[in-house]
């Protein structure tokens, strides 16, 4: 019978193992640093991350003439900057001052609140519209 190369492999490597195992149980557990792995040299310190502001992301300044509605608009993209064309549709919009400062407000007392419909901008515009529209009870 011959046997493969393949199967006389393991049958070494088994004849090999019995002596280092027993060579290795007779030396104290302190005589096994060579068997372990080096440690991994640790990288210089590094200095922490410090955020950059890009050319891009700079945002506009608020004006210091701005309106209340400007300033909500503003806070607004600061802290969403996805939100910008929403609020701008909302800005642009045919609506005097007060009704512009409703919507916006609607808009962004929206955010979060989940499925409220003046998270639309078209909504939030038309209910400032009516929110207006209301005389008051003077």
């Amino acid at each position: 019978m011959t046997t493969t190369p393949t199967a006389a492999k393991p049958a070494a490597k088994k004849a090999a193992a019995k002596p280092a195992a027993a060579a290795a149980a007779a030396k104290p557990a302190a005589a096994k640093p060579a068997a372990t792995k080096p440690a991994a040299a640790k990288p210089a310190a590094a200095r922490p991350a410090t955020k950059r502001a890009s050319s891009k992301n700079q945002g506009h300044v608020l004006p210091e003439d701005h309106t209340a509605s400007e300033a909500v608009a503003h806070a607004i993209t600061s802290l969403h900057a996805d939100l910008a064309p929403s609020v701008n549709r909302i800005m642009a919009a045919d609506l005097d001052e007060d009704a512009r400062f409703v919507a916006i407000s609607l808009f962004r007392h929206s955010l979060n609140v989940p499925g409220d419909q003046y998270r639309y901008p078209v909504n939030a515009i038309e209910g400032g519209r009516q929110m207006v529209a209301i005389p008051s009870a003077d």
